[in-house]
């Protein structure tokens, strides 16, 4: 696959109404925007509707409009960005789910030849385990399946999230977060060049 620009998806991986990590999604695809040639685009999970394996089969050729756009922001992206709040130490439901569903042959497309990023979020400390979590659960994918992707070893934690950052993920000045942010985003687009 050949790359005349590099597309980045950012998944905001919560349905909560009026979360946190859509903030720093929307931050980061600020960011993103302002590097030449790349384009970013965010998945808002807050339109999930990936069914559990007990509420039936998904089939790559009849996806619904919201795991559609999913699959085809990952599969022309180079790098994933993906968001997750910390719940009570774990990444959120909602991605859990999404892995156990999409981490399979007829979705091959979205986890090869990718470089992976994560953001662990918190309304006060945290974010450290689910960024971790993630990024091992994500490795063994591609061990796996023998993918020719990465995982960043730069994860970002945006803590106190509503003291930097507004809804529209507008900087609210804290110039040690805005600086931590900026070189994770030159960290993870640095690095997918290289690939």
């Amino acid at each position: 696959m050949t790359f005349n620009f590099m597309q980045v998806t950012i998944i905001s991986g919560t349905s909560r109404a009026n979360n946190n990590t859509l903030r720093v999604a929307k931050a980061l695809e600020q960011l993103i925007a302002k590097e030449g040639e790349t384009i970013a685009e965010v998945i808002d999970f807050c339109e999930y509707d990936i069914p559990f394996y007990n509420g039936g089969a998904i089939s790559a050729e009849s996806l619904t409009p919201f795991q559609q756009q999913l699959v085809d922001s990952m599969t022309v992206s180079k790098t994933i960005i993906i968001l997750t709040p910390e719940y009570n130490w774990f990444p959120t439901a909602e991605l859990v789910n999404f892995i156990h569903r999409f981490a399979d042959t007829p979705f091959a497309s979205i986890w090869n030849k990718k470089v992976f990023a994560f953001v662990g979020i918190s309304s006060g400390r945290g974010g450290r385990m689910p960024t971790v979590q993630l990024g091992y659960v994500v490795d063994k994918i591609i061990s796996v399946f023998g993918f020719e992707s990465i995982t960043s070893p730069k994860a970002m934690e945006v803590q106190f999230v509503k003291q930097v950052l507004d809804t529209a993920g507008n900087s609210l000045g804290n110039a040690e977060f805005d600086k931590g942010l900026k070189q994770f985003v030159d960290y993870t687009l640095n690095l997918s060049y290289k690939m």
